[in-house]
């Protein structure tokens, strides 16, 4: 929805717009600061980069950054809140991580200071509808990821939320399909993550997290098949890429909500032995199965957020991680590896693309722990398996081979299918980590 306009913004303005002649950073006039905003766009135009302060987006960032501290004490208005917003969505990528959180959070304060959240019936009531919910959906869906409280509130808006004809694409809407997703994230964080809610019983948080997981589906059944989630992005189906990044952050706001319900719940009920538990481990495990699937379709370019570059597919190789490690034999274990080692192999080739400033190669030790754990355990069940066949065998042997006799007859203290445990010989998780973080290896 950003990409086609600000590359046209770029091309068409170019850099050298936003100084004046003399070379000097000029004043902060609206129409100014509006020009080096949507200059900004040279990032989705090949202009960017993975790390923070290089490149022509960054050059120009750093301009956008100088500007800010007059930006503020201007007179808060719609187009003050569209500059800030507009540097709120260069941050949400790899390079802006650091400033990230402190520029939505002013996005947040200033658009609720200039009165968008409230109903509007001027002339631009719609663009500024549209600005609040930009920055809505940006704001509640960052706080939750940082787990921090959010700025705006929610039974404080009035403002309706517009049709904006280039998110919709066939009978997709996904700028509504995304401001319910927010809203969703919001209520989530306020029943189950807030301070207040540490005051509920465990009842009372399982009858939260049905509740959401019900609105979850629901809200998901609704989203038509081709961007649904649980159905496979097939790129070829799609006309525009856009189309694409908004179907995997549908897919990726999905799993991320699912996983966080479930592993809370796991959380509440960790003193109950019950077959819910098992479920929701099951359920956990196949949401970030399917976020580790979609990396095939993430392009590692500068402009794409954080929250789908690494947060997300981070997120599934240490749930899947700690599954194969908890359960080594599980019938689930050998495909859990294979998706294990591809992540990592995603993460290699992120740090190919980073040109090493993303050292995810680190990442491929996990997989080979994984890997290594599972192998002696497997072989070790295998040894049990064997040597408790044989020694029934022998002893069934012995018992049809021989008389029976009265009188006593020799005790074996060992019972065939049984083994002694011998702690020596056992291999830990510890073995493997001292092992892989030796230099010989």
């Amino acid at each position: 929805m950003v990409k086609p306009r600000v590359e046209v913004l770029h091309r068409n303005l170019g850099p050298s717009s936003i100084w004046n002649r003399s070379g000097e950073v000029p004043c902060p006039s609206p129409g100014r600061t509006r020009r080096l905003i949507n200059t900004l766009g040279c990032e989705f135009d090949s202009g960017g980069s993975f790390a923070p302060g290089e490149g022509e987006a960054w050059s120009l960032f750093k301009v956008a950054l100088d500007l800010y501290p007059r930006v503020l004490l201007l007179n808060t208005d719609l187009l003050e809140v569209q500059a800030i917003t507009a540097m709120a969505v260069f941050c949400l990528n790899l390079s802006g991580t650091q400033i990230q959180g402190k520029i939505i959070s002013e996005a947040a304060r200033v658009a609720q200071r200039a009165f968008l959240n409230k109903a509007s019936s001027g002339s631009d009531a719609t663009i500024r509808s549209r600005a609040f919910w930009v920055v809505y959906y940006i704001e509640k869906t960052v706080t939750f990821h940082h787990g921090t409280t959010s700025f705006i509130v929610d039974c404080d808006i009035g403002s309706p939320i517009p049709i904006v004809q280039e998110a919709v694409f066939g009978d997709f809407d996904w700028f509504l399909t995304s401001i319910r997703f927010a809203r969703l994230y919001s209520r989530t964080f306020t029943d189950l993550f807030s301070i207040s809610a540490t005051n509920n019983s465990k009842t009372a948080y399982l009858v939260k997290i049905n509740e959401l997981e019900t609105l979850l589906e629901q809200q998901c059944q609704a989203i038509p098949p081709p961007f649904q989630p649980g159905t496979k992005i097939r790129p070829q189906a799609f006309s525009h890429p856009c189309e694409i990044a908004a179907a995997l952050r549908v897919h990726y706001h999905y799993h991320e909500i699912k996983i966080a319900l479930h592993r809370l719940k796991l959380h509440v009920t960790r003193d109950q032995c019950s077959s819910h538990s098992a479920s929701n481990m099951i359920d956990m495990m196949k949401s970030a199965r399917a976020v580790i699937e979609l990396t095939r379709v993430i392009y590692q370019e500068p402009s794409t957020p954080f929250y789908i570059l690494i947060f997300m597919p981070f997120t599934a190789l240490f749930i899947l991680f700690d599954l194969i490690i908890h359960d080594p034999i599980h019938e689930d274990a050998r495909s859990n590896l294979v998706l294990l080692e591809s992540v990592a192999g995603y993460f290699s080739a992120l740090e190919y693309a980073t040109s090493g400033y993303l050292p995810g190669s680190m990442l491929i030790q996990f997989a080979s722990i994984a890997r290594a754990f599972h192998s002696s355990h497997t072989a070790h069940g295998e040894e049990i398996s064997d040597s408790s066949s044989s020694s029934m065998g022998i002893a069934l042997d012995q018992t049809t081979s021989q008389p029976l006799d009265t009188g006593p007859q020799p005790t074996n203290s060992q019972i065939p299918w049984e083994v002694s445990t011998d702690f020596k010989s056992l291999i830990t998780i510890s073995d493997y980590v001292n092992t892989a973080a030796s230099p010989t290896r």
